[in-house]
């Protein structure tokens, strides 16, 4: 997995031991999806690994989105907001981390530098 999350600049800074922590922080999981499938937002948000996809937020026009585009999560003044519930659909094959967003707005109980620097590099990706 880590091999995967490297290949695109939100999580190219993570050390070996990451992808672990960060579950217990973000309770961040990757998914494969062929080209065609879908999957609603259910709470979460998104960055493309690899692949391109199209985001479809309830009530606003679709993003197409390439390999390290963040997707379903808004930025506000301070911080986070929660996630925009929307569609993704594969237009390649491709693969996600998915991560919740309401577990961005808090640092986790271990205040581990892994949650900051993650919250530093979407902010950055957002900005």
């Amino acid at each position: 997995m880590l091999e995967l999350l490297h290949q695109v600049p939100l999580f190219a800074w993570l050390p070996e031991e990451a992808p672990e922590i960060l579950n217990g922080c973000f309770d961040l999981e990757t998914e494969k999806l062929e080209a065609g499938e879908t999957r609603r937002t259910d709470g979460r948000a998104g960055c493309l690994l690899s692949g391109s996809a199209v985001f479809q937020p309830e009530g606003t026009a679709s993003d197409t989105l390439s390999a390290g585009s963040l997707f379903a999560i808004l930025r506000d003044g301070q911080g986070f907001k929660h996630p925009r519930s929307g569609i993704l659909t594969a237009a390649s094959d491709c693969a996600v981390a998915w991560f919740d967003v309401s577990l961005t707005t808090n640092v986790c109980y271990r205040a581990c530098w892994f949650h900051v620097r993650l919250l530093r590099e979407i902010d950055r990706l957002l900005g």
